[in-house]
């Protein structure tokens, strides 16, 4: 019996801790030293967009799945903390500089820019076409790391480190908020089960799937209602400090702080359920409205 049990906790331990992950290749760690935000291009074939967290010039980079540069762009924006990258289907990227390192950061920011062509050089800094504030109450700021877009709006997932199931939160990008009038975001509920750091996230195109990760977990939800999601699946791994995710039509691209580039296949990530069953968790309900004290939308 004793011999049975430990091969089962052998074959448990490799399933959830040892996945595999294809290594796809390593950034330029002279150019990309500390890389934050991943997102595939929409315009631009085999192209994924990546950039520095703080600390770090204000650059964007094109690269090729294996991390290879393709071309830098410099925005005309600040890098105070930036921590991820998103995209929609008109031609856009979106840099959240959303990282609040213990709520010292009154004010946050959404730059919009209109996606470069890798093939051109620059002559000048990339300039925002539009930038969205936001703004909390100093109680409830939180640090983030995972931005998406969906549907005119922009979702950030708060950086719990408590314990906490990670919270969602969402604000209007169609009107930018200015500086001086900065939105408010709204709770649109919590991520079932991750209670981990979430250091990254993407909605896939069709924007059914959400992948959401940590430094040493990935799980995908799938959209149930409009701000519900069901979680799907449930990968750890013990590689680098994972900092980016991305999709790749159904695969995951995963970036690490250490600079490697990881493939998660769809049938992979598929074949992982969480780790105490195979049984999908339920969505969570909204959080109270204690921890949403703004309750409001937008400021135009």
């Amino acid at each position: 019996m004793s011999i049975v049990v430990a091969s089962l906790l052998v074959h448990c331990t490799a399933v959830v801790f040892d996945p595999p992950l294809e290594r796809l290749g390593t950034l330029d760690r002279r150019r990309i030293p500390e890389a934050s935000g991943i997102v595939k291009s929409r315009r631009y074939p085999e192209i994924f967009w990546v950039h520095n967290d703080s600390g770090n010039p204000p650059l964007l980079f094109a690269i090729r799945r294996d991390g290879r540069i393709v071309r830098q762009f410099r925005l005309e924006v600040p890098n105070i903390d930036w921590e991820d990258i998103t995209i929609d289907d008109q031609g856009h990227l979106y840099v959240g500089d959303i990282g609040n390192n213990g709520g010292v950061l009154p004010v946050r920011v959404i730059y919009r820019i209109d996606e470069p062509d890798p093939a051109a050089a620059a002559d000048r800094p990339l300039r925002a076409s539009a930038a969205t504030f936001y703004s909390f109450p100093t109680k409830v700021r939180f640090d983030a790391e995972g931005l998406v877009f969906d549907r005119g709006s922009a979702i950030i997932v708060a950086k719990y480190l408590d314990g906490r199931q990670a919270g969602l939160f969402t604000l209007s990008l169609e009107t930018p908020a200015p500086l001086l009038r900065p939105a408010h975001p709204r709770s649109i509920g919590l991520l079932p089960d991750f209670t981990e750091p979430a250091t990254g996230a993407a909605l896939s195109e069709k924007r059914d799937l959400l992948a959401v990760c940590s430094s040493d977990v990935t799980r995908v939800y799938e959209r149930e209602q409009p701000a519900r999601w069901r979680l799907l699946s449930e990968v750890r791994y013990k590689f680098d400090s994972i900092e980016g995710i991305a999709w790749d039509g159904r695969d995951l691209i995963l970036v690490a702080e250490g600079g490697g580039l990881y493939r998660l296949a769809e049938t992979t990530w598929r074949q992982y359920r969480r780790a105490t069953g195979p049984r999908p968790a339920k969505a969570s309900s909204p959080e109270p409205a204690a921890l949403d004290p703004t309750r409001s939308r937008n400021v135009p």
